[in-house]
């Protein structure tokens, strides 16, 4: 039996408001699911690279609520 890894499933990392192009693609793999979409470009879903990116993108996610919060 796999262990769920926290953050790693679709939907579960708040999408950012797309302004580049980049947005648009790092929005993509939070639909996917952060694992699913490691594991296609084939990497481990217990990797470092997917904890990596897991990290990388909820943190992008929370600094885009901090400056959508500051503009409201």
């Amino acid at each position: 039996m796999m262990s769920k890894i926290p953050f790693g499933g679709a939907g579960e990392i708040p999408l950012v408001k797309a302004v580049v192009p980049n947005d648009e693609f790092e929005n993509t793999i939070r639909k996917f699911g952060v694992v699913a979409a490691c594991e296609w470009f084939g990497h481990a879903p217990d990797s470092e690279f997917t904890a990596e990116t897991i990290k990388t993108l909820r943190e992008r996610s929370q600094f885009d609520a901090v400056l959508d919060g500051a503009q409201s």
